[in-house]
């Protein structure tokens, strides 16, 4: 069986990777905050910081990692 063209995207998103709890880390490698939430588009931290856009993440493994340095955040 092949996986339809929708599996496939939804499969390579990465905020479907992301899990409560985990670390979100910057570029600069410092903490940003620990997850809360997340929707189809943004990242809710614990810490109620701002969210974080979708479009900031650049991988998921054991952290979340994100494209822009700790002091770019507004805290």
């Amino acid at each position: 069986m092949t996986a339809s063209f929708d599996d496939t995207l939804l499969r390579d998103d990465p905020i479907t990777r992301i899990r409560t709890e985990m670390e979100i880390i910057t570029t600069d490698g410092r903490c940003a905050g620990h997850v809360s939430r997340c929707t189809a588009q943004q990242i809710f931290t614990i810490e109620c910081g701002p969210p974080i856009p979708k479009e900031w993440i650049r991988r998921v493994d054991r952290d979340v990692y994100i494209s822009k340095r700790w002091y770019e955040l507004a805290h």
